[in-house]
């Protein structure tokens, strides 16, 4: 059973009130080691710099959106299995089809609170302790 506050996490929203919110929710759940990232390019280099070892993605972003990021970590041996949530503000049945064939873990409709984002992680990483 993974402990929360051992798992790092990289939080990737162009909106700085998103990773907030994300963050806030997250630390709630325990977790204390959390990177954010406010570009799909700047996740990217955070990725490089950080030992991370789970992503939750807004989709819906300016320069690399959420789905190319998603394709590009997945190319890389480095990275090609960590646990990726996609957070996404539309229930689009297409655009989650989408996400799953490019290797997505798990996704999230916005608005999301504790519970919802609990039930998320876990069904990717394992119980939280």
């Amino acid at each position: 059973m993974p402990q929360a506050s051992k798992i790092s996490v990289l939080v990737v929203d162009d909106q700085q009130s998103m990773r907030g919110i994300c963050k806030f929710i997250l630390n709630q759940l325990g977790f204390q080691k959390i990177t954010e990232a406010k570009s799909g390019r700047d996740a990217l280099g955070k990725l490089q710099e950080n030992k991370i070892d789970l992503i939750i993605s807004d989709w819906n972003m300016d320069d690399i959106d959420g789905l190319t990021l998603l394709k590009v970590i997945r190319k890389h041996p480095k990275t090609k299995s960590m646990p990726f949530i996609m957070a996404t503000g539309r229930s689009d049945k297409e655009q989650v089809k989408e996400a799953i064939v490019a290797g997505v873990n798990n996704y999230i409709i916005k608005p999301f609170d504790a519970a919802s984002m609990k039930k998320k992680i876990e069904a990717v990483i394992g119980a939280l302790a």
